[in-house]
C-alpha cells in the first residue's frame, strides 16, 4: 500500500478517535455551568480535551479553581474547598437530567453525575493559585499534586496514602495555558496531523493497557513526544509520525527524564518510567514489535481498528525487520518483483526453480541427501537503491535465524537444507530508505 493510502486510512480512523457529538455537547454544557456559577476568570479546563487531543469516550473533566495568589507559607485551601462545598450545594444549577452527588476532598471537590447507581460522567474542581506568568504572557499556577494521578482510583488510593503516611500534599507549579496555546499552535501549523496522531497513539496505549494494566503509558506524556516531533519538523505526515514513535519507543521507555515539565524545569513528565520493570519495558517492545509487523503487511482490506490491536510479538535473538533500519514499507503493486530459489542438481533428485517445481514444493531432503539453493531476483523492473533479504527458519528448529543481509542471502551463494520446518526467504526491493516491492519463497524441509 502507497503512502497516501496509509495516511487517508490514519486520518480516517483518527476522526472516529474524537469525543461524540453526545460527549461533547454534555462536556460544553457542564463546563459552560460552573463558568456560570464561579465566573469565567475564575476556573480554566484542563487535560487532553480544551487541547483537542481527547479520544472517546470522556468520562471526567478537571477545572482548576482560582482562590488568589500563591502564598508560599500559607496555601491551605481546606475553608476556600469548603466555602465552594456550600456553594455548590446551594446554588450550583445542573444542565443534565442526572443526579449529582458532591464530595469534598482534602485538596478537590468531586461533583459526579450519576444514572441511578452508575457514574455516567464527574468533574473534579481543584484549588489553584496564581503563581506567575510564562513566555505568553498568561498565569502559571500552583496546584496540588493529585492532579498527576488518573482520575477515579488513582487519586482515591494516593489520597489514602498520605493519610496513612501522615503526609501533607505537594504543590507543584502548572502551565496549562503554556500547553494549550503550544498544542493548538502545533496543530494549526500541521493542518491537523499533530492531533490526529496524538489520538491514534492514546488508542493504541489504551488498548495496550485493556491487555495488562501493568503497561500503562501516560497519555499526557505520549502527547508530548508527539509534540516534539512536530515541533522538529512540521511537515511531518501522520504516517511518519507514527512509524517515528514506534521506531523510539523502545529507546523512551529505557530512558526516562528526557521531557521537562513546562512549568518545573526540576520535574519530568516521563519520570513514572523509571519504575517500570524489566519486564514490563519488554512486554511493551514485544507489542511494538507487533504493531511493526503488522503495519509492514498491511493491506488496503484491513481496518486501523484492527491494526491498533495489541499483538505481543517475542522475536528470537537474531530475528530482524526492516523498521530496525528505519526502512518504512510503502508496496508499489503496479512494479513487477520476484525472486525464485534454484535448488541444485543432487543424484536421484529433482533439481529446478522453487516455485516452478511442483516435486520441490512437497518438501526438501536434508542429512546426508542435503540439498543446496542459490536465490535470486528473476523479475525486476524498479532498479532499487539497494536489495535486502531476510532468511527465516521455523520457529521448530535449532537456528530459526531471520537475519537480513545486503545484496544477497547470508550464505550466499548456497544456503543448505538443514534443519526440518516450513521456512521462507524473503527480499525488498528498497529506494530511499523505503521498501517499494518484496517477494518471499517458501522452502519445505522434510
Amino acid at each position: 500500500m502507497k503512502k497516501d493510502k496509509f495516511n487517508s486510512k490514519f486520518r480516517e480512523y483518527a476522526k472516529t478517535l474524537s469525543p461524540q457529538s453526545h460527549e461533547q455537547k454534555l462536556i460544553g454544557e457542564i463546563y459552560q455551568s460552573f463558568n456560570n456559577l464561579l465566573g469565567v476568570n475564575n476556573c480554566i479546563q484542563i487535560g487532553s480535551y480544551p487541547r483537542f487531543t481527547a479520544i472517546t469516550p470522556v468520562n471526567d473533566l478537571d477545572i482548576l479553581h482560582f482562590i488568589g495568589n500563591w502564598d508560599e507559607k500559607n496555601h491551605d485551601p481546606k475553608t476556600a474547598l469548603e466555602n465552594l462545598q456550600v456553594l455548590l450545594n446551594d446554588s450550583y444549577k445542573n444542565p443534565t437530567d442526572y443526579e449529582i452527588k458532591i464530595s469534598l476532598q482534602t485538596h478537590s471537590v468531586t461533583i459526579s453525575y450519576l444514572d441511578g447507581e452508575e457514574e455516567v460522567f464527574s468533574v473534579d474542581i481543584v484549588p489553584a493559585y496564581i503563581f506567575s506568568k510564562n513566555e505568553f504572557s498568561e498565569d502559571t499556577y500552583k496546584i496540588p499534586e493529585i492532579v498527576r494521578e488518573k482520575y477515579g482510583k488513582n487519586r482515591t488510593e494516593y489520597y489514602q496514602k498520605l493519610f496513612q503516611e501522615h503526609k501533607e500534599m505537594d504543590w507543584i507549579t502548572s502551565d496549562p495555558r503554556g500547553y494549550i496555546m503550544i498544542a493548538s499552535e502545533i496543530d494549526k501549523s500541521t493542518d491537523g496531523e499533530f492531533r490526529k496522531t496524538t489520538k491514534i497513539i492514546k488508542a493504541w496505549k489504551n488498548n495496550l493497557v485493556d491487555e495488562d494494566k501493568n503497561l500503562e503509558l501516560k497519555s499526557f506524556h505520549l502527547e508530548q513526544v508527539i509534540t516534539n516531533f512536530f515541533q522538529e519538523d512540521q511537515n511531518l505526515e501522520i504516517f511518519d509520525a507514527i512509524f517515528e514513535f514506534f521506531v523510539e519507543l523502545p529507546g523512551m521507555i529505557n530512558s526516562p527524564n528526557q521531557i521537562t515539565d513546562r512549568a518545573n524545569s526540576d520535574k519530568f513528565v516521563d519520570d513514572y518510567l523509571a519504575d517500570f520493570t524489566e519486564d514490563q519495558k519488554e512486554k511493551i517492545k514485544f507489542a511494538r514489535d507487533g504493531f511493526f509487523i503488522k503495519l509492514e503487511n498491511l493491506k488496503e482490506s484491513i481496518s486501523i481498528d484492527e491494526l491498533l490491536k495489541i499483538d505481543f510479538y517475542q522475536r528470537k535473538p537474531s530475528e530482524k525487520f526492516l523498521f530496525d533500519y528505519r526502512i518504512k514499507t510503502f508496496i508499489d503493486s503496479d512494479l513487477k518483483f520476484r525472486v525464485d530459489g534454484f535448488v541444485k542438481p543432487l543424484t536421484g533428485f529433482s533439481a529446478g526453480w522453487l516455485t516452478q517445481t511442483p516435486q520441490l514444493q512437497k518438501g526438501l531432503t536434508r542429512g546426508k541427501d542435503q540439498r543446496k539453493i542459490e536465490f535470486s531476483i528473476q523479475v525486476d523492473n524498479i532498479s532499487a537503491d539497494e536489495y535486502r533479504w531476510k532468511v527465516r527458519n521455523s520457529d521448530a528448529c535449532s537456528q530459526p535465524r531471520g537475519e537480513i543481509t545486503l545484496n544477497h542471502t547470508k550464505n550466499t551463494p548456497d544456503e543448505v537444507t538443514e534443519y526440518i520446518g516450513d521456512h521462507y526467504v524473503e527480499c525488498y526491493a528498497v529506494n530511499k530508505s523505503v521498501c517499494i516491492a518484496k517477494s518471499r519463497v517458501s522452502v519445505k524441509i522434510i
